[in-house]
């Protein structure tokens, strides 16, 4: 039996010996093929879009395209123009304006504020509507201007457009007739319902050269005369192709009137 045994194990043992023999060769011819090869596998330059790291890639280098398409030549804005005044691509007085856009409104926006500095009139706030009430542009003077100004200023503006009358002549036709209950209970009304209409000057429309409404700005923080006359001045001063209402002023106390 133990002899039995031998046999096997020996039996086994060269089988083994044999496979080694057969395939080592094989094996061995293998290694230099996979270790010795002189291609050279290319890094890896980017990141999957699907890691963490890989969307932070992405997403900065869209952002980058992104910045240098705002500061590229296409830009409809040059930067060297000037806030205070429209560009040499602006309506001229020749031109007719048929709405109002950023720059236009920015530019009476500033002109207001102008004015006011001019004759020493109380810090306003001023806001250039378009023709359908949306506000272009409200800024705030310096100064001590209280939180309601701002909400005047827009009130004013969009009585205006939403009349087609400036915020003065709103206040004469409804809220000065004290012997016409009516009228009193249909500006009551309607300043409720809006929330937004004011009954005081400060509020001017503008009509484009051919009388046709394209927008309207509002200003509030000095004296209502006061308030209508720096809107005024600033169409007036513009040199741009805009009719007011009103078309004349009537404060009493500026400097330059």
């Amino acid at each position: 039996m133990t002899k039995m045994k031998l046999l096997a194990a020996t039996s086994l043992g060269s089988l083994f010996i044999t496979a080694v023999e057969a395939f080592g060769p094989a094996k061995r011819a293998c290694r230099p093929i996979l270790l010795s090869s002189s291609a050279t596998l290319p890094q890896r330059q980017s990141y999957s879009a699907y890691t963490p790291r890989g969307r932070n890639e992405g997403r900065t280098r869209l952002q980058s395209s992104y910045l240098d398409n705002l500061s590229g030549t296409s830009s409809s804005y040059s930067s060297t123009s000037s806030p205070s005044s429209p560009s040499s691509s602006s309506p001229s007085a020749t031109t007719t304006i048929t709405k109002l856009n950023l720059e236009i409104a920015d530019a009476l926006a500033n002109g207001v504020i102008a004015t006011a500095l001019r004759n020493n009139f109380a810090p306003v706030v001023v806001t250039v509507v378009d023709k359908s009430a949306n506000a272009l542009v409200q800024k705030r003077m310096d100064g001590d201007v209280h939180a309601a100004f701002p909400e005047f200023s827009y009130a004013k503006a969009y009585t205006c457009v939403t009349m087609n009358v400036s915020s003065r002549e709103f206040r004469d036709k409804y809220a000065t007739k004290e012997n016409d209950p009516a009228k009193m209970a249909q500006v009551t009304s309607m300043m409720a319902i809006t929330g937004k209409m004011a009954a005081f000057p400060g509020g001017v429309l503008l009509r484009n050269d051919e009388g046709t409404p394209i927008g309207a700005i509002g200003v509030s923080g000095a004296a209502g005369d006061e308030d209508e006359y720096m809107a005024l001045t600033s169409v007036w001063e513009s040199g741009l192709a805009l009719r007011t209402q009103p078309a004349e002023h009537s404060c009493a106390t500026a400097l330059d009137g």
